[in-house]
């Protein structure tokens, strides 16, 4: 039998719980067994994240805010400007349900529009010839 006090010191040494047991003939959750009732974690360590880099507009050098843009609000397209204007507003239920709800209305007014050009062209001569 494997003295523990022997395992948890190997493990301290190593800090992997395959190569402690292999060096014991035992396996890696034995191994983890032992060491957490010592006490001691066997979860992993984080290695930690580099910072970011800080981003700056490439016109004017002012800093970004965003972490995928080239440019500041000023000079972004008009396209990335309306992008950004719509995350904010799907971010918050309550302005994103009333967008789907103007959105609705103009579609319900279009598709009305739609019908009624479709209904005169119809009845008009050069339709009824093809």
């Amino acid at each position: 039998m494997v003295d523990p006090e022997q395992v948890i010191r190997r493990y301290q040494e190593l800090h992997n719980l395959r190569h402690a047991g292999n060096d014991f003939g035992m396996s890696h959750e034995w191994v983890r067994q032992i060491v957490n009732r010592a006490g001691i974690s066997t979860a992993r360590i984080a290695n930690p994240k580099p910072e970011k880099e800080e981003r700056f507009c490439k016109q004017c050098g002012a800093p970004v805010n965003s972490t995928h843009a080239h440019y500041c609000e000023t000079h972004r397209t008009p396209q990335q400007q309306a992008w950004r204007r719509y995350q904010r507003i799907k971010a918050d239920p309550e302005r994103y349900a009333q967008r789907r709800e103007i959105l609705k209305a103009s579609k319900k007014r279009r598709r009305g529009r739609n019908e009624e050009r479709e209904g005169t062209r119809s009845g008009s001569s050069w339709t009824s010839t093809l």
